[in-house]
C-alpha cells in the first residue's frame, strides 16, 4: 500500500491534469468543427466533451490554500509543450487528427493517469483516485470507439502510410518536449 501523494504533489498533479484536459477539450473540440466526416466530427467532438467534464472536475480538486498557491499551476510543465501542442494542432487531415487523437494524445494522458493512481492510496487521495478512475474510464471508451472508426477507414496503404506519417510526427513533437505531461510524480 502506498503512503500516497503530498499535499503538493496532490497540488502539482491535478494543475498539470487540468491543464491538460483543459487543452485537449480545446483542440479537439476544434478538430471536431473542422472535421469533413460526420463520424470523425461526432468521435472527436465526443471526446472533447468528456475531457471538458473532467477539466471542470479536475478544477474543483485544485487546492485553495494560500500555502499551496505556489504549486497549484494550471499550465504545461515546460516551454515547449504549448509550441508542440499547437504544432500537433496544426495537423492537417480529419483521419490524421482521429488517429494522433487516440493512438497518442489519449493514450500519453491515459499513462499519466495511470502512474498517478499508482502513486496515490485510495485512504489519502480519496477524490483525485475517483477523479483519475472516472477520467480513465471515458479515456479508454474513447480510444477503443476511435480505433473502432479509423479500423473503418484506414483501408489501403497509403492512407495508413499518410496517417503513421502524422502519428509518429505528433509522438515526436511531444517526445522532444519531455512529453505532453511529465514522466514521474514530482518530489
Amino acid at each position: 500500500m502506498h503512503q500516497g501523494l503530498t499535499a503538493v504533489q496532490t497540488a502539482q498533479v491535478v494543475g498539470e491534469l487540468h491543464w491538460a484536459t483543459s487543452r485537449l477539450f480545446e483542440v479537439l473540440g476544434l478538430w471536431a468543427g473542422e472535421a469533413d466526416r460526420p463520424d470523425i466530427a461526432v468521435s472527436m467532438a465526443t471526446s472533447s466533451r468528456h475531457l471538458g467534464w473532467h477539466s471542470s472536475d479536475l478544477a474543483d480538486l485544485l487546492p485553495d490554500s494560500v500555502l499551496l498557491e505556489d504549486e497549484v499551476r494550471s499550465e504545461p510543465h515546460s516551454d515547449g509543450v504549448e509550441p508542440a501542442v499547437e504544432a500537433i494542432r496544426a495537423i492537417p487531415g480529419s483521419v490524421e487528427r482521429l488517429a494522433v487523437t487516440h493512438r497518442v494524445l489519449l493514450p500519453r494522458l491515459a499513462a499519466r493517469c495511470v502512474s498517478i493512481e499508482r502513486a496515490s492510496s485510495n485512504h489519502a487521495d480519496a477524490a483525485l483516485a475517483r477523479a483519475l478512475a472516472f477520467l480513465l474510464a471515458d479515456l479508454r471508451r474513447d480510444r477503443d470507439d476511435g480505433e473502432a472508426l479509423l479500423g473503418r477507414l484506414l483501408v489501403d496503404v497509403s492512407a495508413v502510410e499518410k496517417t503513421n506519417a502524422r502519428v509518429l510526427e505528433a509522438e515526436s513533437r511531444l517526445v522532444s518536449v519531455g512529453g505532453l505531461l511529465p514522466l514521474h510524480i514530482p518530489d
